[in-house]
């Protein structure tokens, strides 16, 4: 009878999991007898190549120098060691290093990467398998297994290297195995000056001391002097971790979605070959730490090769899971409990606008987040509360240690991590000179919004919170031209009750002190949404169930938010944005609950605004086609340039890739806004355009060009757009950009040179 498929994979498991704990055995074993550093680590390549039955096995470490130097080896010529030495991204190692990847080839010498070394004496040799040492996001070096046979290593060899190799790689960084040069020379490599490029996200320069928002694991040791006392702790550990994921699913107040998710991730908290396999770990003289390290390399490892969707998202369960462990065993705190150096730089991979606002603010200086696009909500909070934001480095987090010096740069998105004071220097006389700058920017507040030849332009502010309305006064802005409401919805645990919504709504008109605001009804959907919402994933968010389209389908949702605008409003103006129309039926589906909303406050005696005007926003292409239609039913309207330019173009605002391939910049893209301007025209409908384009100089002046006369910007966006456009002519940009449409794209630098010449002034 054949066994079941399940028991099968389950036995191969264990046995994969028998194996690598004899290895890591036997290599404590080896380490505990040997004298000096040299025969610890040859002692230890000796190991692994006896367990993984390789005819070799070598390690190459990184030298300060970015040579990849071979270090040990078993069954390579001995006189090769401390002499072979590759440059970075040299040979099939230096691939390794450098992309960070094992690489398995079953004939080596074919590969185009190859790099021959006749000292080595590898010639017979065919197979190779090599798996970098990474620790903290830095490449250590490379273990490179080879065989004369010509054969691939299997998913579990690959497996098994790699939890050795996370090994390897604390123990290059810990210095427990090396001898005091080669430690000095890896410590080297973690204090050095480097240089990163990201993507400037909220333009600013900021100096600090390093902080993480979620702190890395502390250095620990790797081999423990009693393995049934790190047994016994990393159980103690383990039944920490259960305690606090039964807590968090105790809640009362916990949705039935978010309630779902937490049950799937208990039953990896309570997995029992995970926890049999970490206990084999340290049970082979491993400490705690470092046997959940070495389970969660492996497991990486083998789920990196799987290409359903959901099995690859399970891996990122089990990585928070040994994260949350680990900070367990360690006692590292929680991550917003971390107090912040006098003048932080914050890093982090992901964070909220919630968390965000958790911070001390007086010292928070700077942020560094791995994923983060402008148009992302912290960016937008980051924005609000003037802190310049770089993102799209992964690699920084894996760079900076705690307390480290700092600079970071919003607008280039440069990230100088431990800078020398030449450097520090340089970046102190740019601090001084934006001081300069936005001081006299606040100087020409009052001075008219025309350009040369007399045409009037309106600024209005983009806000999202209270904390933005603090700029309205010293920007010279005519009125808030788009506030966000959704981040009310999106940083709670609850759906805002319609007193809560009212009550900031009431603050924000306050604030504005008579000045118009037009609140856009919350943009909701499966890209934002709050944790109490229950929404199906969608392969594409930005296209699916979002803003009016959810609003329309969930009226219990919407009305309470249209009858806390219309409260704060009242005996005012209420100024009421739509977002993502798509067809004129949805503004009139609208229309409807408003009209009901007012019907209810009649009934029950309550105010009303003595004036409602309606807008819809202009973002899909489909709502730009039937914009006569649209204009007809509304009284005012609005261009969302972001999701505008995304659907126009067919590519994603946040992809890198796409990023790099369009610019809005265009001659079609413009000229397709230029025929919006006509319609609103036609129609007599005020038009404002709402993206954060307008924040780009140049292409602020090509939508002027274009035939906008209405904008809503970042508060420090608005200072640099009124100087601009007090330079500029805006009959000669029009006439050059329809010239520039028999020119091949991209005008960005073309268009650059014409205003240079004729004298406009470029922030």
């Amino acid at each position: 009878m054949r066994r079941p498929q399940s028991a099968r994979r389950a036995k191969a498991a264990a046995k994969a999991a028998g194996g690598i704990a004899a290895l890591l055995k036997s290599m404590h074993d080896a380490v505990a007898v040997a004298s000096t550093a040299q025969d610890r680590l040859d002692a230890l390549t000796k190991a692994i190549a006896r367990h993984v039955a390789s005819d070799v096995c070598s390690i190459y470490l990184r030298l300060p120098s970015d040579e990849l130097e071979l270090f040990s080896t078993e069954g390579l010529n001995r006189e090769a060691v401390h002499k072979t030495r590759l440059n970075w991204g040299e040979g099939l190692v230096g691939v390794v290093a450098e992309t960070q990847r094992p690489l398995v080839t079953a004939d080596a010498p074919l590969h185009p990467n190859f790099a021959y070394r006749p000292e080595t004496g590898e010639d017979p040799l065919h197979s190779f398998l090599g798996v970098p040492l990474v620790r903290s996001g830095k490449s250590l070096g490379v273990l490179v297994l080879q065989n004369q046979v010509s054969r691939r290593y299997t998913d579990d060899e690959v497996g098994a290297a790699t939890a050795v190799a996370t090994l390897l790689a604390e123990i290059a960084a810990s210095g427990e195995l090396l001898d005091q040069r080669t430690t000095e020379d890896v410590g080297a490599m973690f204090h050095r000056p480097e240089r990163l490029k990201g993507v400037g996200v909220v333009p600013g320069v900021a100096r600090g001391r390093a902080a993480f928002h979620e702190p890395p694991t502390p250095k620990h040791k790797v081999f423990a002097t009693d393995a049934a006392a790190e047994a016994q702790r990393l159980e103690l550990g383990i039944a920490a971790l259960q305690a606090s994921v039964d807590a968090m699913l105790a809640r009362e107040t916990l949705e039935d979605a978010p309630r779902e998710v937490l049950e799937t991730y208990r039953l990896f908290a309570y997995d029992r070959g995970w926890k049999e396999r970490m206990r084999a770990a340290a049970l082979s003289g491993l400490t705690a730490e470092s046997a959940v390290e070495q389970v969660q390399a492996e497991n990486r490892a083998r789920m990196s090769q799987i290409t359903d969707p959901y099995l690859r998202e399970r891996m990122h369960d089990l990585d928070d899971l040994s994260r949350r462990l680990l900070r367990h065993l360690t006692g590292a705190e929680a991550a917003a409990t971390v107090e912040l150096p006098e003048t932080a730089i914050l890093m982090a991979r992901v964070l909220g606008p919630a968390e965000l606002l958790e911070y001390d603010r007086s010292r928070l200086k700077g942020l560094v987040v791995a994923d983060a696009s402008p148009t992302s909500h912290v960016a937008i909070v980051a924005r609000a509360l003037g802190v310049p934001l770089v993102a799209g480095i992964d690699s920084a987090l894996g760079l900076v240690e705690a307390g480290d010096d700092v600079i970071i740069d919003g607008e280039s998105g440069d990230v100088l991590i431990r800078p020398t004071t030449d450097v520090i220097s340089s970046y102190r006389e740019k601090e001084a000179l934006q001081s300069e700058q936005q001081a006299a920017f606040a100087a020409e507040r009052d001075l008219p919004s025309v350009t040369r030849d007399g045409v009037m332009i309106e600024l209005f502010m983009n806000a999202g919170i209270p904390l933005d309305m603090s700029h309205l006064e010293s920007t010279g802005a005519v009125g808030v031209g788009l506030f966000r409401t959704e981040l009310q919805f999106i940083i709670g645990a609850q759906l805002p009750r319609a007193g809560a919504q009212e009550k900031l709504y009431a603050q924000i008109l306050a604030l504005a002190g008579g000045k118009p605001v037009i609140f856009r009804t919350a943009d909701l959907g499966a890209d934002k949404a709050g944790a109490y919402m229950k929404v199906k994933p969608e392969a594409n968010p930005a296209m699916g169930w979002r803003g009016l389209r959810m609003a329309i389908d969930r009226p219990g949702l919407f009305r309470p938010q249209l009858r806390a605008l219309l409260a704060a409003s009242a005996g005012g103006v209420a100024h009421i944005l739509f977002p993502m129309i798509t067809v004129p039926d949805e503004v009139d589906a609208a229309r409807e609950l408003i009209a009901k909303e007012v019907d209810f406050a009649n009934r029950r005696g309550k105010p009303l605004p003595a004036e409602i005007r309606i807008g819809a926003m202009i973002e899909t292409p489909a709502a730009a086609w039937r914009i006569d239609d649209i204009a007809a039913r509304v009284d005012f309207l609005s261009i969302g340039g972001n999701d505008l330019a995304q659907f126009y173009f067919a590519a994603d605002r946040d992809a890198e890739m796409t990023q790099r391939r369009f610019d809005p910049l265009e001659p079609g893209f413009l000229s397709f806004i230029g025929r919006l301007a006509e319609a609103a025209d036609r129609a007599g409908k005020p038009l404002t355009f709402c993206g954060e384009q307008a924040a780009d100089p140049l292409m602020g002046a090509a939508l002027i060009g274009a035939g906008l006369r209405r904008f809503s910007a970042p508060a420090s966006s608005i200072g640099p757009f009124r100087r601009l456009l007090r330079s500029i002519d805006a009959a000669g940009v029009s006439a050059w950009l329809a010239a520039s449409a028999r020119m091949k794209s991209p005008i960005r630098r073309d268009f650059s040179q014409y205003l240079a010449t004729e004298g406009v002034q470029l922030p």
